[in-house]
């Protein structure tokens, strides 16, 4: 092997440990941050949504308890007003209702329900102890009313609270009924604006709203099973998609005074999403390495040129010098040991070749 062929083997063979060294590190180290990363990022996102749709509830337990402060002392004239000015469009709540403390409705939205009584319904029961927010259901009742030949029934949401007199004593409940797809397409709304898809879980496991065509089982995810502890866990689990996700578990939607629903709210978010950006990271790697190759082998040519092709040459001469033929040893002085090797052989072919003269 000639120096040039060594100086290169040295060069590109470095380069090479190298390339392999940092493609081992990058691809071990990238997958650790990356995992990571998405446990952080759905942790708090998740946190983000939970506290953003307890908000969204808030605004309408808000206008409950303010409806019942002022129903008590207002007229049946006031208590209508009141009653429409809460349901508004009907976008959002499907019903409001005014039972007195025998659970018989005195007042309601468009009349309905209106002399039925309610006493066996839970938010009634509970409204008389106080602050109420009940879980999905099915308003058997209210839905033959409003869509009587709907396949299937209406789902609501309930909040409702007690109205009091002015020494305190309870004379009745104001109940509301939240259109359930009102809150469905806010959560979907949240899960969009902060890039991830979003689940209400009851304290069964249960899922009882997600993404469109996303509905597993407590059976199928350690996460919907960690729902039923009431305690908080996220990690990177197999969905019944076959995608790996990290998911997220809040144990508890509320915000500020909002009664508790007893939701808890899991966020999910692919686990291959930073995908493109790694595969554009390894790329931008091995560009590198590869203007790393360019400019190594442009000084390495340099170098040899500069300093071993003048020693190969020398060696050369010796070769020649010890064959008897009669050619001057070149001068070098690119380094030092090339010109020590220089005067060397300008003395030994005088020792050699008594009639050279030596200078």
């Amino acid at each position: 092997m000639t120096l040039a062929g060594s100086a290169y083997l040295f060069t590109f063979g470095t380069l090479l440990l190298i390339g392999i060294a940092s493609a081992v590190v990058v691809s071990a180290r990238s997958v650790g941050l990356v995992d990571s990363t998405l446990d952080a990022a759905v942790r708090s996102r998740t946190q983000a949504a939970s506290e953003l749709f307890g908000r969204m509830l808030q605004e309408e337990w808000h206008d409950v308890t303010y409806l019942a402060e002022r129903i008590g002392a207002a007229s049946p004239e006031q208590v209508e007003e009141l009653l429409r000015g809460m349901r508004g469009d009907g976008s959002q709540v499907s019903w409001v209702g005014y039972a007195d403390v025998q659970g018989q409705v005195r007042a309601a939205t468009d009349d309905i329900l209106v002399g039925d009584s309610v006493a066996q319904r839970p938010w009634f029961r509970n409204g008389l102890k106080g602050s109420f927010a009940g879980d999905l259901h099915e308003a058997d009742q209210l839905a033959d009313l409003r869509q009587p030949e709907a396949e299937e029934p209406l789902r609501f949401v309930d909040l409702a609270s007690p109205v009091t007199d002015a020494a305190g004593e309870v004379k009745g409940v104001v109940g509301t009924y939240i259109d359930s797809a009102w809150v469905e397409k806010e959560l979907r709304e949240t899960g969009r604006m902060l890039r991830l898809d979003l689940y209400l879980i009851n304290p069964n496991g249960r899922v009882v709203m997600g993404p469109e065509g996303s509905n597993p089982g407590r059976e199928e995810l350690e996460i919907l099973g960690a729902a039923r502890t009431g305690a908080s866990a996220s990690g990177r689990e197999t969905w019944p998609d076959g995608h790996d996700y990290f998911a997220a578990l809040v144990p508890s939607v509320s915000y500020g005074d909002l009664p508790s629903f007893g939701w808890r709210m899991a966020g999910r978010i692919r686990a291959d999403i930073y995908r493109p950006g790694m595969q554009h990271l390894q790329g931008t790697v091995i560009s590198a390495l590869v203007v790393a190759a360019i400019l190594l082998a442009a000084t390495t040519m340099v170098y040899v040129r500069a300093v071993l092709r003048p020693i190969s040459r020398m060696a050369e001469t010796a070769q020649k010098i010890s064959e008897g033929v009669d050619v001057y040893p070149p001068e070098s002085h690119s380094t030092e040991e090339a010109g020590v090797f220089s005067v060397a052989l300008v003395k030994l072919q005088a020792m050699i070749m008594p009639g050279q003269r030596w200078r």
